[in-house]
């Protein structure tokens, strides 16, 4: 399919560029089976930034505007008439053709965030709640009884499994009554607090113990770093086919074994026998999992900085305070303006107002799962959300609060009531953390600083 671009008779160089990207696409691609409302399934590619850009450039990838899907960065059309739909974590979706393109109107495409699993494109269709009831009478889907609210009278939910099984979520709540398809639970726990506790979580202590001792690895987990009493640990090492390969291997204070698996991968185990706080034996085992030697070789390289690096703490305004200290409302213009390349989406589509904070929070959803990249992006967020506070509000200037205690500067929107509109500690743990909706964690309607009075006035006690 790839090949149809070429002429009759392609050179040698063409033949060769073809090769390397369909190279390029089988070892940065997975396949994804998207199945619409209306059950018809379509298969598209997900492509990794490397696949993406080799087929954009390969093919000759031209941006359609009139082709952008909501909630993605970009659109583009090859030249063999495959359309690449371009995430904002510089991800990307290939669809077959534009007929298969409009197929997925009403599909969102979703990343899931659920913090200990890996972080895996995904999809949802979102459905008004009386469409969602018609699909269940349609359907007479299995109800998954085992996913329910607490709190029915404040929030409540009922969750089944579609014929296709995908799941169906129907949000019942008075004030917010809605519907949505999703294509597997993980990707509906990670919407949804209450789900994932019940998909997720256990009252069994030892539950993932038992799972790692069972001889499963926990493939979809997006820590290598679990606990493990040592009376698995014989199991484990049976279940798991293990091999000592290595012995006194340190990636933190306790030494551990090596151990080679017969299906390639690597685990790591403390020794049992070796002094700490309790004694001669460890009471619990730190178990973790490398798929090479090289990623056990780089761990112990990087505990070893650790060690000669030591534990720095810093306010949590350092950074910012060290780069602009006092000036930074002199700054803000700047840094909104990288905002747009920063979170991947185009600069005409930024807006100082409702509409471009909902586009902010949706870009932040795909790239905040990358810790590494908060203090990058964090600065231009924070001057984008206070100027849209001040831009839509109408209320509110820059001013510069100096916290006498770590000597730093922390930037605040002051109100003409001489309240802050956002206590600035919640807002950067929101987002470090999560990210939390800016709306929220910002306090847009203020419904939060009823309940604090002025920010300043707590700072100054």
């Amino acid at each position: 399919m790839l090949v149809a671009i070429l002429h009759r008779h392609p050179t040698m160089r063409q033949i060769f560029l073809i090769i390397f990207a369909l190279t390029t696409l089988n070892s940065f691609s997975q396949k994804l089976d998207i199945t619409t409302i209306n059950k018809v399934k379509v298969p598209v590619t997900l492509l990794d930034s490397v696949a993406k850009s080799q087929l954009l450039t390969q093919f000759n990838g031209r941006k359609d505007s009139t082709l952008r899907k909501k909630w993605t960065a970009r659109t583009f059309l090859l030249t063999d008439g495959k359309i690449v739909v371009e995430l904002y974590d510089k991800q990307a979706v290939l669809i077959d053709n534009i007929e298969q393109l409009k197929k997925l109107e009403a599909v969102r495409f979703v990343k899931n965030t659920i913090d200990f699993l890996k972080k895996n494109i995904s999809y949802k269709i979102e459905l008004t709640f009386e469409k969602g009831k018609q699909i269940i009478e349609a359907d007479n889907p299995k109800k998954l009884t085992q996913f329910k609210s607490d709190l029915p009278e404040w929030y409540d939910f009922e969750v089944y499994e579609l014929s296709t099984g995908q799941i169906l979520f129907l949000d019942k709540s008075e004030n917010f009554k809605a519907a949505a398809i999703f294509p597997d639970i993980k990707t509906l726990a990670s919407e949804k607090t209450s789900v994932l506790e019940t998909a997720y979580g256990s009252d069994d202590d030892e539950h993932l113990m038992k799972v790692l001792a069972s001889g499963d690895r926990l493939s979809d987990f997006d820590v290598s770093d679990h606990l493990l009493y040592p009376k698995y640990l014989e199991e484990l090492i049976k279940n798991h086919q293990l091999t000592l390969v290595g012995q006194k291997v340190y990636v933190s204070d306790f030494f551990g074994n090596l151990y080679k698996s017969e299906n390639g991968y690597y685990i790591l185990i403390d020794e049992v026998n070796q002094k700490n706080g309790a004694g001669d034996k460890m009471r619990i085992l730190s178990l973790r999992i490398y798929e090479t030697l090289q990623d056990v070789k780089n761990a112990q390289t990087q505990y070893q900085e650790f060690k000669n690096k030591g534990v720095a703490s810093e306010q949590f305004y350092q950074k910012i305070s060290n780069k602009y200290g006092e000036n930074f409302p002199a700054f803000v213009k700047q840094l909104t303006d990288t905002l747009p390349s920063i979170l991947n989406f185009d600069k005409e589509q930024l807006s100082f107002d409702s509409s471009g904070i909902d586009l902010v929070d949706e870009a932040l959803k795909w790239n905040g799962t990358d810790y590494k990249l908060f203090d990058t992006w964090f600065p231009s967020v924070l001057a984008y959300y206070g100027q849209c506070y001040i831009t839509d509000k109408q209320d509110g200037k820059w001013t510069m609060y100096f916290d006498k205690e770590s000597n730093v500067w922390i930037p605040e929107v002051e109100l003409k009531d001489g309240s802050s509109a956002w206590n600035w500690i919640d807002f950067y743990k929101d987002l470090a953390e999560g990210p939390i909706p800016l709306r929220w964690t910002g306090d847009w309607d203020g419904s939060r600083k009823k309940n604090r009075g002025s920010i300043r006035a707590q700072n100054s006690h």
